[in-house]
């Protein structure tokens, strides 16, 4: 009869993000005297298997057949769950994280193992927590990372205790909690709180009247992640406890009269009492006010500032009810303070590394006026932030090159990038960095294969136009050859013409014919005939003599002759010249 004398309302979203399926699974069972709630996280990547939902059916059927919360009653719900795991189908490894809620609508308990979470929130703030079984948890714990850098740290999933396993579970299993109206618990899985923090989510819940509202606007946080397109499964069920059951009136008995007969005669005990425990509480308001301030001074110098923005946080409201002005500017100071390094921590883990180095400077100047309270981590994480910033802007350089067509150069500036995101253990980063040097390294093999290319087509052209010159020469050369064969030929020709003309006695024709004969030969280089052509020339040269003195000879012959012809008939002529005259002086008579 608990449940209908009490009032739990549950809501619940489990989405497959921007993955190809949703392997998260959540189940829940009220019964009459209990409930239970159970969500659970796939970790394997069997695609035909959904762990997490085996998982949750095993343990509400063992549930509805035996409700307990006895701690051992649990670790055997679980421990079959594991085994409905491990024996599945052989070759199949499947491994699920899972966390699991147990309540009678009076108290609550509950167990987990790996890093599904489980929040109970009461008055705003988170009561009791699961502690995720990470190697993150672990450095954490070991104050080597501060608690705002979980979400992103790339050891949130590297768990060392889950179903199915091989070797021994570690089961968390929680003590009893008292419930109180008001409260509300909370499941969710890593995709959840990755993506939506602690605070994000309390303020969700802050002013929701029902699930729903609180549940929309964890959705719509996660998503506006969605661009850069690793949004995981995410599932997260939320249960308001609006009323908490409470037994039925006893019957009355002695020690119950006593009990209500102690406070009556208390309060009729006079005003002295009534003062002595007014001052009872001041006091125990201002030892809690200076433990407050003690704590939230301690989580300051350990950097955890959530909790120690929480602890500031009450010591102001202590601070406000005694009326200490000064304790509470004090107290809000370092609230401030913490609040705004969480900002900053929340804005780097986003992503935007800039508005993180601002609030991060802001900061650090309220550090100045808190005595430089939390002032080594900050400028720790501004010189993180400006170490991201360099990332991206070596990435954009990087991209610039590429656009120039110098690959090379932006090979060698994504390799920076990424050697300084390795040294942040930023693994985004680096994984970015490591595809742009992919990419950039592939076209410049496409590059360099290009500028190979064009090498080879012109050594191919020098070649060819090598063979074609060679060729022309050769033929040319066989051309010379061939005028050389037809000039000799020529040659011969002219001397054989100049034989016949000096046969002939045309000694000057044969003289032009043998040395024109004698010039090819020479030009042919063939000095033994054109030495041979000599002999021949000055045959012809003397026979051209002889023929000269011959002429000459018969040429004054003939003047001889023509004189002595001349003598033999110049008195007859002189006669006849006088009888002329005579004639022409006897006719002049």
């Amino acid at each position: 009869m608990r449940r209908i004398n009490s009032e739990f309302k549950t809501g619940n979203m489990s989405e497959e993000g921007q993955k190809l399926s949703n392997r998260d699974y959540f189940g829940y069972v009220e019964m009459d005297d209990y409930a239970f709630y159970v969500l659970a996280d796939s970790l394997d990547n069997e695609p035909s298997v959904n762990s997490a939902k085996i998982v949750v059916e095993s343990l509400i059927r063992d549930f509805t057949e035996r409700p307990s919360m006895r701690k051992r009653i649990l670790k055997t719900y679980m421990g079959q769950a594991h085994k409905a795991l491990t024996q599945y189908r052989r070759g199949m490894r499947l491994k699920a994280s899972v966390v699991a809620v147990i309540t009678d609508y009076k108290k609550i308990r509950y167990c987990y193992t790996g890093n599904s979470r489980f929040y109970l929130i009461r008055s705003g703030r988170i009561r009791e927590r699961s502690i995720d079984q990470s190697l993150t948890q672990n450095m954490i714990k070991d104050e080597k990372i501060p608690l705002d850098q979980a979400a992103a740290h790339e050891a949130r999933n590297n768990l060392y205790s889950y179903l199915g396993k091989r070797g021994t579970l570690n089961i968390q299993i929680s003590k009893k909690t008292r419930l109180e109206d008001g409260d509300i618990f909370t499941l969710l899985t890593r995709g959840t709180w990755e993506r939506c923090s602690d605070l994000e989510l309390l303020d969700y819940l802050k002013d929701a009247k029902e699930p729903e509202e609180a549940l929309g606007q964890a959705e719509d946080r996660i998503l506006q992640d969605q661009d850069d397109g690793t949004i995981d499964n995410y599932s997260l069920a939320i249960t308001f406890v609006n009323k908490v059951y409470q037994s039925p009136k006893r019957t009355w008995t002695a020690k119950r009269i006593l009990m209500i007969a102690i406070p009556v005669l208390l309060a009729v005990g006079g005003m002295g009492i009534m003062l002595y425990l007014r001052h009872q509480s001041r006091k125990a308001k201002e030892a809690n006010l200076e433990k407050y301030m003690i704590s939230g001074e301690t989580y300051l110098r350990y950097d955890n500032y959530q909790k120690a923005s929480e602890e500031y946080g009450e010591a102001v409201k202590l601070a406000n009810s005694l009326k200490r002005q000064d304790s509470a500017e004090e107290a809000d100071k370092y609230k401030k303070l913490a609040e705004q390094i969480i900002m900053a921590d929340e804005a780097m883990a986003a992503g935007d590394y800039q508005k993180a180095q601002n609030l991060y400077l802001t900061a650090k100047g309220m550090s100045a006026g808190a005595g430089n309270v939390g002032r080594s981590y900050i400028n720790s994480q501004m010189e993180r932030t400006k170490d991201y910033i360099e990332i991206f802007d070596l990435m954009e350089l990087g991209e610039r090159k590429e656009n120039y067509g110098d690959y090379n150069g932006a090979v060698e500036i994504y390799k920076e990038a990424r050697e300084k995101a390795a040294d942040l253990y930023y693994a985004e980063g680096k994984s970015e960095a490591l595809q742009r040097q992919a990419a950039a390294e592939e076209k410049l093999g496409k590059e360099q294969q290009k500028e190979e290319s064009r090498k080879k087509e012109a050594a191919e052209a020098a070649e060819a136009a090598e063979d074609a010159k060679q060729k022309e020469a050769a033929m040319q050369q066989q051309l010379d050859n061939q005028q050389k064969v037809n000039d000799q030929q020529s040659a011969i020709e002219m001397e054989n013409k100049g034989n016949e003309l000096l046969a002939d006695g045309k000694y000057e024709s044969a003289i032009t014919f043998y040395q024109t004969a004698q010039a090819i030969y020479i030009r042919l280089e063939l000095p033994d005939l054109a030495d041979g052509i000599n002999g021949k020339i000055e045959a012809a040269m003397a026979g051209q003599e002889a023929e000269k003195k011959l002429n000459e000879a018969e040429m004054a012959s003939q003047t001889q002759w023509e004189a002595e012809e001349a003598e033999e008939t110049q008195p007859w002529e002189e006669e006849q010249e006088e009888t002329e005259e005579t004639k022409q002086k006897k006719g002049e008579q």
